[in-house]
């Protein structure tokens, strides 16, 4: 029995050895660094693929062997470890946490270009057109994408400037392209890199935390608060916010932010760390952990996990790990679909044509990494864990938290949003619950905010010496401090320079660090941009030409004709013709007054009348109440345009008249005049280099009251002011002086301040709230008032003339009065009186005008008419024969 049982098992061992001998070993390389938590992820998520895609092909002739390989960060032996993986184990496909640039130069070195296909693992994806290579696939999302996320939340919270920090791991990091990138999508949001750092990787050898607090020491000199974690590990990141905490660097008024790298691995994380994190906001890839497959996956990763490195106590895969798992599986699939013939060619084809859903999300790609666009979770670290404050994804921008339990594919109704406050309460660092504003101010010493000290309107900016130190006042300085009231936080302490030098100058010392802001009535020039950032203008400027005033005698003479407009003149006289008309004709049949005389008399009469009832001088008595009915209304126009008139007139006779001496800046240059300006101002550059005046013909004034004696004298011709100086030259020398010409028009007077400083934005806000509420016009007023000056005299130009406006209703009444007193005079006569015969019989001998005559003179008869017809034959028989002679 024995023998035969003997004899069983060898033919056992036989047919199995025979079975193994047909199976073909496939080898995969890959490629892990140990030594931080992403690579311990990884690594147990390839191995786990690797096992399930031989159980689940266990009858297939093929059987996949991982071989793993460790560079424990180190650069030059994960090179290494790749080309020995490509030379010495001959692997079909490699994959791995290698960066882009290390895996083209294995590639390359080993002559596998085209043939190995390398899935990258790195986190995140990036552009290199000069590796032609095809056969490097990086299963991550676009490097461009995740600085877009960064670049929103930044523009959300309106933070102007950031200090970017990025771990230098090795020299294949293309550290300066990330940063290029982040700088031009910052750019978008009106923001900027302030200051980039790079710590140096974390070596066994060297001293991190030390590395880390001179850095940081050096940040916190700095105005900048808002600090973000660009590309670092989880391990350098726990030792910078634990010394960032004992430095005091996560207290009120600091913002951190980290990127996907580290806000995805949070889920693992020890409760110490995330006590050293409190209030950081981050953005992690969001994939759907609810579905069934998920959750067996973690069962047995949590698992394999805490078998393997069992001193860490939380084991949540992360999105590093669901990649580097459906990675795996990409290469098991592609080499399922060879049928077990193994090509390189073939198999980089058929892994460029991978289309599936895995742990991930979709599995596809396009141009060498992933091509499904992902979404961002917002995140709030805040006690032991983090809350999910907001969901962002580059084509829909912000969104409140999306619905984990949808399917692949599925279009779930989102809401999105484009405020994040809106969603809920943020903990900063220091537990504050404002957004903070992103930067303060340097205490070391006081702010110093230079003065014009030696400015020719000593109204706006006046300095004065004083025994405790410098008094400075003028209305500039009072807009100041008006704009002080409505800043969202109290002013540092501050000290006045005075500066002595041109405005230009002084703007250029701020560019200098000479100083730290420059109040006073500076002009916002495009050229003085270059040195400063201007503040939103608090008065309105250009520039004026003032110019002496003279008596103006031109219309004197008809003085009187510009009380009213032109066709007031036309009007008036052709009422009155047409009113005095209407009363002829209902007094003359019945007023001896009227009706007395030939037809050339009573004409006459009626232009008489029209006239002299506009002076209420008429001595024709009227006997009709139709009459008296007409003229009433006219009577009481004729007294408002009367009086309106009188007053217009004496106005304008006791106002002496006066014009410019000068009419415009064109006149002066052709009468080659000398032009009067500022000496410290940029109007005198501004007359020669685009007003075209002569070096020769410019004098430089230092003073408002060196104006007047340079007028007087015959030194100047004009003097060309901004705006805001020339309303405070008029308004203490008003007689004499006016402006004249056009105004060229300027970005107005501002305050200046370092270029892209935060403060820049909250003191234009704050002006604006000055503006509206009225406070900067009533210091204006006030200044302006205070010179107690007031002038006699007007320019013509200026004088208001009376239209037909407003008497526009009173003549439609007396309008309507004298149509209606025509109608009931005009219809009865025609109806009553006169035959159709008899009408033309009167024009046959007198015309129209005939007619109209005999019409209204119902005192003739008809024998009258018949002596008329009898002299009109008579004299068309002399007519006949004078013309047969």
């Amino acid at each position: 029995m024995l023998p035969l049982l003997s004899l069983l098992l060898v033919l056992l061992l036989v047919a199995s050895n025979n079975a193994c001998a047909h199976e073909r070993e496939i080898n995969i390389g890959g490629l892990i660094d140990s030594s931080s938590q992403l690579g311990k992820e990884q690594g147990i998520a390839m191995k786990m693929a690797i096992q399930d895609i031989n159980l689940l092909c266990s009858n297939c002739s093929t059987k996949l062997t991982l071989h793993l390989r460790d560079s424990h960060g180190n650069a030059t032996q994960a090179t290494s470890s790749a080309a020995d993986l490509i030379n010495g184990v001959k692997v079909e496909a490699f994959l791995g946490n290698l960066a882009l640039p290390q895996a083209a130069l294995v590639s390359d070195i080993n002559n596998c270009s085209t043939e190995t296909p390398f899935l990258l693992l790195s986190p995140t994806a990036v552009a290199l057109p000069q590796v032609p290579s095809t056969n490097l696939i990086q299963v991550a999302n676009d490097i461009s994408v995740h600085v877009q996320c960064i670049a929103a939340i930044v523009g959300q919270f309106k933070w102007r400037k950031v200090t970017a920090i990025y771990q230098q791991k090795n020299s294949f990091d293309l550290n300066n392209g990330i940063i290029t990138l982040l700088s031009d999508s910052l750019q978008v949001v009106d923001a900027t890199i302030e200051q980039h750092v790079a710590l140096p990787p974390i070596s066994p050898l060297g001293s991190p935390e030390f590395n880390i607090e001179q850095e940081l020491a050096k940040l916190r000199s700095n105005t900048n608060r808002v600090f973000i974690l660009v590309q670092s590990s989880l391990e350098l990141a726990i030792r910078l916010f634990r010394k960032a905490t004992q430095m005091g660097m996560m207290e009120t008024g600091y913002v951190w932010m980290v990127s996907d790298e580290i806000a995805s691995l949070l889920d693992s994380a020890d409760p110490s760390v995330m006590f050293s994190m409190q209030g950081v906001i981050g953005y992690k890839t969001n994939f759907i952990d609810t579905i069934d497959t998920f959750r067996t996956f973690k069962l047995k990763f949590c698992h394999n996990y805490g078998a393997i490195y069992p001193q860490d106590r939380n084991s949540n895969p992360s999105i590093f790990a669901l990649r580097a798992y459906d990675a795996t599986w990409v290469i098991g699939k592609a080499l399922h679909n060879q049928q077990g013939n193994v090509m390189s060619q073939v198999l980089l084809q058929n892994i460029l044509l991978s289309n599936f859903n895995g742990l991930s999300g979709n599995i596809s790609f396009r141009n060498g990494e992933l091509a499904q666009t992902p979404t961002f979770q917002i995140i709030n670290v805040i006690g032991k864990s983090y809350n999910e404050i907001a969901s962002w994804s580059p084509t829909l921008g912000f969104s409140k938290k999306i619905p984990r339990q949808i399917d692949h594919g599925s279009n779930p109704a989102i809401d999105f949003v484009n405020d994040m406050s809106k969603l809920g309460p943020i903990y900063w660092p220091g537990g504050q619950l404002t957004v903070p504003r992103g930067w303060h101010f340097n205490m070391v010493k006081p702010l110093r905010i230079g003065v014009p000290a030696c400015g020719a309107f000593h109204q706006f900016v006046n300095v004065t010496h004083v025994q405790n130190g410098t008094e400075v006042t003028g209305f500039s300085i009072d807009v100041f401090k008006a704009a002080l009231k409505y800043l969202p936080y109290p002013l540092p302490p501050h000290m006045w320079v005075p500066f002595c030098g041109e405005y230009d100058e002084m703007v250029q010392q701020i560019h200098l660090k000479g100083l730290d802001a420059a109040v006073g009535d500076t002009n916002i020039l495009e050229e003085r941009y270059r040195w400063a950032e201007f503040s939103q203008p608090y008065v309105k400027s250009g520039i004026a030409l003032v110019v002496p005033t003279k008596p103006d005698n031109t219309k004197e003479t008809w003085m009187f004709m510009h009380v009213f407009e032109a066709k007031m003149w036309i009007i008036i006289p052709s009422f009155s013709l047409f009113i005095g008309f209407i009363v002829w004709l209902i007094e003359h049949g019945e007023n001896p007054q009227f009706g007395d005389g030939s037809f050339s008399q009573q004409v006459g009469t009626v232009f008489w009348f029209s006239f002299s009832v506009l002076f209420f001088q008429q001595k024709e008595s009227l006997k009709n109440n139709l009459s008296k009915v007409v003229l009433a209304p006219w009577f009481f126009l004729v007294m408002m345009l009367t009086t309106n008139f009188t007053a217009a007139l004496t106005s304008k006779l006791t106002v002496s008249q006066i014009a410019p001496a000068t009419k415009d800046i064109e006149t002066l240059r052709r009468e080659d005049a000398v032009v009067g300006c500022n000496i410290r101002s940029f109007t005198c550059s501004y007359l020669e280099n685009v007003l075209h005046i002569k070096p020769e013909n410019i004098k430089k004034i230092r003073s408002i009251d060196d104006y007047p004696e340079a007028f007087q004298r015959g030194i100047i011709k004009g003097a060309i002011f901004i705006t805001a100086h020339a309303n405070v030259f008029l308004a203490k020398y008003c007689k004499g002086y006016t402006t004249t010409g056009p105004t060229f028009t300027f970005g107005g007077l501002g305050f200046a301040f370092p270029k892209h400083a935060p403060i820049v934005l909250d003191f234009s806000r704050a002006i604006l709230k000055a503006i509206e509420i009225g406070e900067i016009e009533k210091i204006e007023r006030e200044m302006l008032s205070s010179f107690n000056c007031s002038a006699s005299s007007t320019i013509n130009s200026e004088s208001p003339i009376l239209g037909l406006r407003p008497f526009a209703g009173l003549f439609y009444i007396c309008g309507g009065a004298a149509l209606i007193a025509l109608l009931l005079t005009v219809l009865p006569l025609v109806k009553n009186r006169w035959s159709l015969s008899y009408t033309q019989e009167a024009l046959k001998i007198r015309g129209v005008f005939s007619l109209l005559f005999l019409l209204l003179n119902r005192s003739s008869s008809g024998p009258n008419l018949q002596q008329l017809k009898q002299n009109s034959d008579a004299k068309s028989d002399d007519h006949v024969e004078t013309r047969a002679t």
